[in-house]
């Protein structure tokens, strides 16, 4: 199969050219061995499809860039490439798709300049794609808007799809998706985040996470509600076509042309349920292995104007099979103790309850279970340590050179803007040095034009070597001006430097004058004891508890461990810097708290022990 597109038509895409671009996508993800050259062969067919006569993407993959343009029809490429690269560059810098619509002057047709966003499956904008699209009307330019999303989002699906295939094998490197998955508390958290980035990226009307053990299905969150009630007839729709998938352990669709004709050979009667209460729309089910007996189910509907095909159906397949056994850890990992016990016991019971002896046999085998637990089980070991806020970015200003402060606008605790003024010093004997060189220059430049009349060229060179001294002693006087106008280099706050009892002071060369700390940029100090010096490494995750605000922890990832410990308050400590993943504006300098750092699972029978294995290993060499 070619990358041509076959279509002569003139008329606004139809639905098999709309399906073509799609299976055309779909082919190139699994055909292309790099993601750039992916980005270009399925951007070039977009432009092809929409019949553009000027197309260009802009897409960032790491420390590679990825531009191209492409254009067809007999029009100048010239003419459309300045507006279609300016609309590049302004929704890039914006962070947001434009559309602005043109008609010419004798208004026989109208053009889109349209533009919209490429993020990468996790969220981050990477880039752009820009194009010019003819259209008859409002309505038609809307139209050919959605296409353009939903022509995107499959090019990120098929974007991951490569970069999935790229990977090395687990036992190589760590799960991304587990690591990504770290950073929720519950697996309802996560498959909330996970419907919503999936409703974004692959064009849907609306998706859904459901979970089953056994036969059971558990819808666990749908995309656009922010609870989900079992007693709504949309999620028991939804739940009952989960079940269908799961019964059938394979993917289920149910979707119709606007003939009627359907799109599949087998009768899923359930999914065929569903659409129709919907009126109309494609429906697809995906059951995943989530280990221990669970699946995950993922449900989707889009528009019947965008079928799935066979190919995006196992690309999706491709990209959740990661995340199905998050959920299982997710909440194994945030379970307490107690909850762990209580999942053993009622598991235990469940498998051995029978009509005669069981209330021996339940307490019998739960001991055996807890043991069993404590002997095989696994927890999250984590430790706690003191931690102090700081700011990730401080800079130092001190007085550029020596002279008088005539006025301060901030001070210590103040927020300023980059660009802001702070301070000024006192100017006046530089204007006055100002005033005389460029007398002194002017006097050059007369006496070099006397001596040129006069046909004196060495009393017009030594004229014109006295105005480059002027003028370098100008440039110099100039530069001093304007520095004694002191800014703010970034946006952020004064920790310290209060300078207005200093007005009107003589500050000598770089006496300091205030300390910056970038705004929304904070970093924590923890002193995380000896004990566990050799699970601590970059990269660890944790959360931070400020004693003035306990009740909102933070996220933190371990940045640096310093190589050496110290002493402090009695005890020997290893500083450690994490970044906080995000902050708020209540955040200040000093603020103190309590860090936890996860290390990973361990045995739960090790976690009750090792300390004291520990202290008789150092303190009677066992």
């Amino acid at each position: 199969m070619n990358d041509t597109i076959q279509d002569n038509s003139a008329a606004p895409l139809s639905e098999s050219l709309v399906r073509q671009v799609s299976t055309l996508i779909s082919n190139l993800a699994m055909r292309c061995d790099s993601k750039a050259t992916f980005y270009k062969r399925a951007s070039a067919a977009i432009v092809q499809a929409f019949r553009s006569p000027y197309g260009a993407i802009s897409v960032r993959l790491g420390a590679e860039v990825v531009e191209d343009y492409w254009h067809t029809g007999s029009t100048d490429p010239k003419f459309w490439k300045k507006p279609v690269e300016d609309l590049l560059s302004e929704s890039m810098k914006e962070a947001t798709p434009i559309a602005r619509q043109f008609t010419s002057k004798d208004a026989r047709f109208r053009i889109s300049l349209m533009s919209v966003l490429l993020r990468d499956i996790t969220g981050p904008l990477i880039g752009v794609m820009s194009l010019v699209v003819r259209c008859n009307d409002e309505r038609e330019a809307v139209m050919q808007r959605e296409l353009l999303e939903a022509f995107a989002a499959q090019i990120m699906l098929g974007a991951s799809r490569i970069e999935i295939a790229a990977q090395v094998p687990e036992d190589d490197k760590p799960d991304a998706s587990t690591s990504k998955a770290a950073a929720y508390t519950s697996g309802v958290e996560l498959a909330f985040a996970l419907v919503s980035n999936l409703r974004t990226k692959l064009g849907c009307e609306q998706t859904a996470i459901g979970v089953a053990q056994g036969h059971r299905v558990k819808v666990q969150a749908v995309s656009g509600l922010d609870e989900v009630s079992d007693r709504a007839e949309a999620v028991r729709l939804m739940r009952d076509a989960m079940g269908e998938a799961l019964d059938r352990g394979e993917i289920t669709t149910w979707q119709e042309d606007p003939t009627g004709e359907t799109k599949q050979l087998k009768k899923y009667r359930v999914h065929k349920r569903w659409q129709q209460h919907l009126g109309g729309a494609c429906v697809a089910s995906i059951p995943l292995d989530a280990g221990n007996g669970a699946t995950m189910i993922v449900s989707m509907r889009r528009r019947t104007d965008l079928p799935f095909s066979d190919e995006e159906l196992e690309s999706i397949k491709g990209l959740m099979e990661p995340y199905a056994p998050a959920f299982g850890l997710i909440d194994r990992a945030n379970r307490s103790v107690l909850a762990h016990c209580a999942s053993s016991v009622k598991h235990t019971t469940k498998e051995l309850f029978s009509p005669r002896g069981w209330g021996c046999k339940v307490a019998a085998l739960s001991m055996l279970g807890i043991m069993a637990w404590v002997a095989f089980g696994t927890m999250t070991f984590s430790a706690n340590a003191p931690a102090t806020v700081k700011p990730s970015v401080v800079r130092h200003m001190s007085a550029p050179f020596q002279g008088t402060l005539l006025a301060v606008f901030a001070t210590a605790g103040d927020s300023v803007k980059e660009g802001q003024l702070l301070a000024v010093f006192d100017d006046q004997d530089l204007q006055v040095e100002r005033e005389q060189l460029l007398a002194q220059l002017k006097i050059a430049q007369i006496n070099e034009d006397r001596a040129i009349s006069n046909q004196d060229n060495v009393g017009a060179e030594l004229a014109r070597a006295e105005q480059r001294l002027a003028s370098s002693r100008l440039e110099r006087v100039d530069r001093q001006i304007a520095m004694t106008r002191v800014v703010a280099p970034f946006d952020g706050k004064i920790v310290e430097g209060d300078l207005r009892d200093s007005i009107g002071e003589a500050m000598s060369m770089g006496q300091p004058m205030f300390q910056i700390a970038q705004a929304g940029s904070w970093t924590v100090e923890i002193q995380m004891p000896q004990r566990v010096a050799s699970y601590i490494e970059p990269g660890r995750v944790g959360r931070f508890a400020p004693n003035a605000k306990p009740e909102s922890p933070i996220n933190l990832q371990v940045e640096r461990v310093q190589p050496h410990a110290v002493p402090i308050r009695g005890k020997t400590v290893f500083i450690t810097e994490a970044e906080l993943n995000e902050s708020g504006n209540w955040l200040k300098p000093g603020m103190e708290g309590i860090a936890r750092v996860d290390f990973g699972s361990k045995p739960v029978w090790w976690l009750a022990t090792h300390r004291i294995v520990d202290y008789f290993r150092t303190n009677y060499w066992l």
